[in-house]
C-alpha cells in the first residue's frame, strides 16, 4: 500500500488474481474492466477506513469489481470507474461504474431458446405491464397508505 503514489495502483494490481486469471484467457474471456485508480475495496475494520487490524490481518484486496464485454471497440466507454469510500456500512467499499454505451438497432429473427422472437408478443407483454402498474398505482392512490407502509 506503501508503495502506491498518485492514484498509480500498479503496484498492487501486480498481485491481483482476477486480472492474472484474465489475462492468461482462463476466466471471463473476452470481458475487460477499466483501470482501477482507488484502493483496496476490501477488508476494512467497520465504520472506518483502517484495513483489518483483527488477529486475522487479512490483506486488502479488490473484491467488488464490474467487468464489461463489447462486440465493436467503441461500443463502450467507460466515464467512471471508482470506489465510493463514503459508504461504511461494511468491511466492503463498493464501486461505481458509470458508461456511455452506443445502442444498436435489434433484429426480430434472433433465434432463442424457445424459438424465433416474435416482436408482436414482446410488445403485448410490455402494454400489460405498464396497463398492470398503472392500475396498481392509480388503487395505491384510492387506499389509506403509501408505498413504504400499508395500513389495514
Amino acid at each position: 500500500m506503501s508503495r502506491t503514489t498518485g492514484g498509480d495502483m500498479g503496484p498492487l494490481l501486480e498481485h491481483d488474481q482476477l486480472s492474472k486469471e484474465m489475462k492468461e484467457g482462463s476466466i471471463f474471456k473476452g470481458f475487460q474492466e477499466a483501470p482501477i485508480r482507488f484502493p483496496p475495496t476490501y477488508k476494512f475494520d467497520s465504520g472506518c477506513d483502517v484495513y483489518d487490524t483483527t488477529s486475522k490481518q487479512r490483506t486488502p484486496s479488490y473484491t467488488d469489481r464490474i467487468l464489461f464485454r463489447n462486440r465493436q471497440a467503441d461500443d463502450i466507454k467507460v466515464v467512471k470507474y471508482s470506489n465510493c469510500s463514503g459508504i461504511k456500512t461494511s468491511d466492503h467499499r463498493p464501486v461505481i461504474g458509470v458508461f456511455q454505451v452506443k445502442l444498436r438497432p435489434g433484429r426480430d429473427n434472433i433465434p432463442l431458446g424457445a424459438g424465433q422472437f416474435d416482436r408482436g408478443v414482446y410488445l403485448e407483454g410490455i402494454r400489460r405491464r405498464i396497463n398492470r402498474e398503472l392500475k396498481r398505482r392509480e388503487a395505491m392512490k384510492h387506499q389509506g397508505s403509501s408505498s413504504v407502509c400499508t395500513i389495514s
